[in-house]
């Protein structure tokens, strides 16, 4: 097979292990709207997992995996002696400096809330538990720091199974706990679920490096005995110490974002903050299912490229990568806008969620979609700096972000209420994405913007076409199967998919190369 054909097949074995692992997320979703609905409790519960979440993103994952695997797969490439050792002092530091930060915030927590979430003050019962909860989810900072460093040196070597499989374990967890707590405990039982979830997920992730000692000779991973160091000292830990303040800089931006839209999310009240975030997990959905799929797989291998500095190549893999991620998401954009509503009543009307909780959700998933594919995008296009060691451009481009996200979300809160919020996200990412693009073509002069761009803006056409006849099967289909469950799935399911043959059918006619790319994912070429 060729280096193309093995990672298409390692990007669609990806897929559907993260598939498994939404179609998870979504009932767990699914199973908390049902018992909270748009309540108080689920507002708390919202903020509560999403600042130490936030703290995670900024500090335990992505930017120790960015700074961290590049330098790693260096270190691999070279055959260094002294790989393990650095993969055992990120293990040690990170769970040093994450138990540091989980201490200050446990101690300031109320001040911590009253900051970022200034309308639930007033609120005393809504505060106090979100501060209760918030303790309670914290300590997931550390466990999925470390889990970052094992992520990252199984990417690096190739090993995918456990770090794919290991958040299927986490929604499982979760969706135990619930179930078997949520009347004795209320929303805690959800905080508790994550804490313990979170931890299987370490250990799922860890496995291979768990079971190495009796892997056969000769495995590489063998050769990994972990150790107590820190290596504070070690040229290779400054040089990753040194990757990681830009690449934290420009994540934490992205936080700063959220928290800025949290800001006034809670001043409209805790059911606008739970609609956006429910909308905004099935926002996530094919941004999760493909995007990061792809990023995954190609991170590694594009570092790679650049230690034996074949640009061409490079330039190659990260444009069929991006044209592939608007191909594939932009479908999601179509349907998402026009059966916005069909999908969030079908997905969480039940229980305690209500027909206007349905209505609120589905407002902010049309805000959020316009900008879907950008987000997706960006995704690579950071990674792709990563693996350039050019940590610091996402952050130049970062900051202006932050001013631009701030004046969008007071200005369009004005106009569009709190879908603003989601339209501000979306207008970010574009401007975000253009930024990038341009500035990855003049560190890449091999970069074929000029196919990104064409892709851009052909496959929107065949996009409108396919969200026009999703929606006119859906209405048809709607009135014919009725509003039961099953109903509402088998009138979703079906409009999208005949949207969808219609898309690839005059993608393929159209001779678009994507498509042709897209196929090669899913059918097993031979060499």
């Amino acid at each position: 097979m060729t280096r193309r054909q093995i990672l298409a097949r390692i990007t669609f074995w990806i897929m559907v292990a993260t598939l498994g692992s939404r179609v998870l997320g979504f009932l767990r979703e699914v199973q908390l709207a049902y018992y909270f609905g748009l309540s108080d409790m689920r507002g708390a519960f919202t903020v509560a997992f999403r600042i130490p979440n936030l703290i995670r993103t900024l500090v335990a994952d992505a930017a120790i995996s960015a700074a961290f695997i590049p330098v790693f797969t260096e270190l691999l490439v070279k055959q260094s002696k002294d790989t393990w050792k650095v993969a055992s002092q990120m293990i040690n530091v990170t769970f040093l400096a994450l138990s540091g930060i989980v201490i200050l915030c446990e101690i300031f927590m109320p001040q911590i809330i009253a900051f970022t979430t200034p309308g639930y003050v007033s609120n005393v019962e809504l505060f106090q538990h979100t501060i209760h909860l918030s303790r309670i989810i914290f300590p997931i900072i550390v466990i999925l720091g470390v889990g970052g460093i094992v992520v990252g040196v199984l990417h690096s070597l190739n090993y995918f199974t456990a770090p794919a499989l290991a958040p299927i374990f986490w929604n499982i967890v979760n969706i135990v706990a619930v179930f078997l707590f949520a009347k004795t405990l209320g929303i805690d039982s959800a905080a508790w679920g994550l804490l313990v979830a979170t931890f299987v997920m370490l250990i799922t992730q860890a496995w291979p490096l768990i079971i190495s000692p009796f892997l056969k000779p000769g495995a590489v991973l063998t050769q990994f005995r972990y150790s107590l160091h820190l290596g504070l000292k070690d040229p290779t830990m400054q040089q990753i110490g040194f990757l990681m303040i830009p690449v934290t800089l420009s994540i934490g931006i992205i936080n700063i974002n959220a928290l800025v839209d949290n800001y006034f999310a809670s001043l409209l009240g805790p059911d606008k903050v739970a609609a956006i975030d429910s909308a905004f997990r099935l926002f996530q959905l094919p941004q999760g299912l493909f995007a990061i799929a792809i990023g995954t797989v190609l991170f590694p291998t594009l570092s790679k490229y650049v230690v034996q500095k074949d640009m061409k190549t490079y330039a190659r893999t990260l444009g069929f990568g991006i044209r592939e991620i608007f191909f594939i998401t932009l479908p999601f954009v179509g349907w998402f806008m026009v059966l916005a509503l069909p999908i969030s009543r079908f997905c969480f009307e039940r229980g305690a969620f209500t027909a206007q909780d349905s209505w609120l959700v589905a407002q902010a998933l049309i805000y959020f979609s316009i900008g879907m594919c950008f987000t997706s995008a960006n995704t690579l296009l950071n990674r792709g700096f990563y693996s350039l060691k050019k940590t610091w451009i996402p952050l130049y481009v970062g900051i202006f972000l932050i001013f631009l996200n701030a004046f969008l979300d007071w200005w369009l809160i004005q106009h569009f209420g709190y879908k603003g919020i989601c339209l501000s996200t979306s207008l970010v990412s574009i401007f975000n994405f253009i930024a990038l693009l341009i500035l990855i073509k003049r560190e890449v002069p091999d970069l074929h913007v000029s196919k990104i761009l064409m892709t851009i803006f052909k496959i929107p056409l065949v996009t409108l076409l396919l969200a026009g006849i999703s929606y006119f099967t859906w209405t048809t289909l709607d009135v014919a199967f009725g509003r039961s469950l099953l109903g509402q799935f088998g009138s979703i399911v079906l409009a999208c998919s005949v949207g969808g043959i219609v898309y690839v059918g005059i993608s393929l006619a159209l001779r678009f190369d994507e498509v042709h790319r897209t196929m090669q994912l899913l059918i097993r070429k031979k060499g």
